[in-house]
């Protein structure tokens, strides 16, 4: 059973989402956001929207733990498999959580009462998060294959149902991709 959850991101999300749309760079004190190609735009809003972004350098920063705080807010007292796309997601996800209730390591997951944070691609095949009481998305990714191969990582014979959680920005890009 699939449920989208709309968190309302931080003003600065979509303050720095609408510049990058009108302009097509923002400007920092050290750091340049750059969108110089569409499919650039894209994935910066992308990022944006999960309140993270990779700079032109190559250097990363959480720019809105929004959606990181409403995970744990709704799910932080169940033992759930959370799926990122970004590097970045996951520390925001470390930071709001802490290390006594997340793991990314699936033996801590099996044996421990934590929840456990796997990026997408990698997370997505070859794993069992049966243990889980649901799956998060922290974010989508674009690929049809991660969506139903990561989805599937809580089905057994003996689970009649599981619950998928997509958590949306407000105003994001995340349900054109859905």
């Amino acid at each position: 059973v699939e449920h989208r959850l709309y968190v309302k991101m931080a003003d600065v999300t979509h303050t720095i989402a609408a510049k990058l749309k009108k302009d097509l760079v923002v400007e920092g004190k050290d750091e340049v956001i750059l969108a110089d190609t569409s499919v650039k735009l894209m994935m910066k809003l992308h990022q944006i929207y999960s309140g993270t972004v990779k700079f032109e350098s190559g250097n990363s920063k959480i720019l809105d733990l929004s959606k990181a705080e409403f995970i744990y807010d709704n799910f932080g007292a169940s033992k759930v498999g959370i799926f990122y796309k970004f590097k970045e997601e996951l520390n925001a996800l470390k930071k709001v959580f802490g290390a006594e209730n997340l793991t990314t390591e699936l033996e801590e997951f099996d044996n421990t009462n934590k929840s456990i944070a796997l990026q997408i691609v990698s997370g997505r095949e070859g794993i069992s998060l049966r243990k889980a009481e649901a799956l998060v998305y922290y974010n989508i990714d674009f690929s049809a294959t991660s969506y139903w191969q990561s989805r599937d990582r809580m089905t057994t014979k003996d689970r009649l149902d599981s619950d998928v959680y997509w958590i949306f920005a407000e105003g994001g890009i995340e349900d054109k991709i859905y």
